[in-house]
């Protein structure tokens, strides 16, 4: 059994987790509103592109500004892995290399530009190519979401890819994030409004197909930075979440210390004074 000594070394050990913990918790909490203000109002200007997205794509003629973006001859593939640099978020980080791993990419025709510490790691423990893009994931940056996004998009228009494939968590609220593992290109989104009639509401200049091709990879670069917007939201519920149930813990271990503490410090006091008492009765 361990002395009073020792118990007391544990609770004040204990406390100083917990205040760890507890202000983890805080800033975590603080960076998901932040995130989650940001993913607000990006969403409704994304859908108001897709929107008129869908009303172009009803005009006649603008199948051939589509067509690029839907095939490409290139082999080989691009994996956008989007992890976090940090840990203590729970199985966030081991979720997202599981899912990489079940994909089983070809490694010799498979490049991965990974945004996050971990999904580097996982990635080149596996043996494939990768870009470090670890400085990504510890905000995201609006200008290097559009450069990378640019970058992928060149590459697959000119054959030198023939797939981009994005793998980050997705947040659905507080406590659940799903791992999502989506086609960026070939391009699949649905774009048809089957409204028709598109040059009744508008005067479309020069004409819609050329105003299509020149939308759509602002509709692409704009979905890659939501994207990466919603994984930060996930991480940072999954930190929050994981620092609670840590505080929590530790609650409850410094009441157990607390209570067990409390009955040895009972005990010894009891046994001094039958000592005493003893020692009364023999004199």
């Amino acid at each position: 059994m361990a002395s009073l000594k020792e118990i007391r070394a544990r609770i004040g050990s204990v406390k100083q987790t917990l205040k760890i913990t507890s202000a983890m918790r805080l800033i975590s909490s603080a960076k998901l509103h932040s995130a989650q203000a940001a993913i607000a109002n990006m969403v409704p200007y994304e859908k108001s592109l897709r929107s008129i997205l869908a009303k172009l794509a009803d005009c006649e003629g603008t199948g051939d500004a589509v067509a690029p973006f839907r095939h490409s001859d290139g082999h080989r593939t691009a994996v956008v892995l989007v992890t976090s640099n940090q840990s203590l978020c729970g199985a966030f980080n081991s979720g997202l290399t599981r899912a990489f791993e079940q994909e089983a990419f070809p490694v010799d025709s498979t490049v991965v530009y990974a945004i996050g510490r971990f999904g580097l790691k996982a990635a080149r423990k596996l043996g494939y190519e990768t870009v470090d893009l670890c400085k990504m994931a510890e905000k995201a940056n609006y200008d290097a979401s559009v450069e990378l996004s640019e970058s992928l998009t060149k590459s697959f228009l000119s054959g030198e890819l023939g797939r981009v494939v994005a793998i980050y968590s997705h947040f659905v609220s507080n406590s659940v994030q799903s791992v999502t593992v989506s086609d960026y290109l070939p391009f699949a989104g649905d774009i048809t409004s089957g409204g028709g009639g598109a040059n009744d509401e508008y005067l479309i200049e020069p004409d819609p197909a050329e105003v299509l091709s020149a939308l759509l990879p602002k509709v692409l670069k704009l979905s890659f930075h939501t994207m990466l917007l919603d994984a930060q939201a996930a991480e940072h519920a999954a930190r929050t979440i994981a620092m609670q149930m840590a505080t929590d813990n530790a609650e409850d271990l410094l009441s157990e210390l607390s209570l067990q503490y409390n009955k040895l410090r009972q005990q010894a006091i009891t046994n001094e004074l039958l000592d005493l008492v003893g020692g009364q009765i023999n004199n």
